[in-house]
């Protein structure tokens, strides 16, 4: 089967959303927070769909596909990257997170992330070459496929590609992160994170490319 890689299109962002759901469906970092299936995958959408359209023309989106069919996605922020305002959020939709399921624990969730991200942001802002994978999902159809591995060699090539050094991200899954320290990188961060009884890890990972 024939496997492309590319920029994301505008008229596949919600299919990317969709995507992305699904793929963290039986995360911790949606589980914890949302053990009902059908909430956590109404939020898990919604957010990102608003998330992948607020930041589309700010940060860079790439994507793989399997015979035309969408397997991959990723968010890249470059160094330049500016978190978008508010407003544009708002202008996105982004209320309509809220009608997906209870607005204090998606509050909470959006803290957890916020701080989960954090160290990799700090980190990002310690040189110019530094990028930051917001976004990496195989969808589960593809999983175990070797697609993943192509497609992180795809998106570090085109990070080397725009003068990019280093690059940054963090997953709150083990078996991501033995995958990933395979693929060379290495945690300069790490913590436990709670709610309500549940803990979670959360490893932030970097690479020199």
């Amino acid at each position: 089967m024939a496997l492309e890689f590319g920029p994301l299109k505008r008229s596949e962002i919600r299919e990317a959303a969709a995507l992305a759901a699904r793929a963290f469906d039986d995360y911790e970092y949606f589980t914890n927070w949302f053990p009902e299936p059908a909430e956590r995958g109404a939020v898990a959408f919604e957010i990102l769909w608003r998330v992948y359209r607020t930041n589309f023309r700010v940060a860079d989106y790439l994507a793989a596909r399997q015979d035309g069919r969408l397997v991959a996605v990723a968010q890249l922020n470059p160094p330049a990257y500016k978190t978008p305002s508010d407003l544009r959020y708002l202008l996105n939709g982004w209320m309509k997170v809220y009608k997906a399921g209870d607005k204090a624990t998606i509050d909470a969730w959006l803290a957890m992330d916020a701080a989960a991200g954090k160290p990799c942001h700090d980190y990002q802002q310690t040189g110019p070459e530094i990028w930051y994978a917001s976004s990496l999902t195989v969808d589960p159809s593809a999983q175990g496929t070797g697609v993943g591995t192509r497609f992180i060699e795809y998106w570090e090539q085109y990070v080397r590609g725009r003068g990019g050094r280093q690059l940054v991200f963090f997953t709150n899954s083990e078996k991501n992160l033995a995958y990933y320290r395979k693929r060379g990188y290495e945690v300069f961060f790490e913590e436990e994170i709670v709610y309500k009884g549940q803990k979670m890890g959360s490893w932030s990972l970097k690479k020199s490319l």
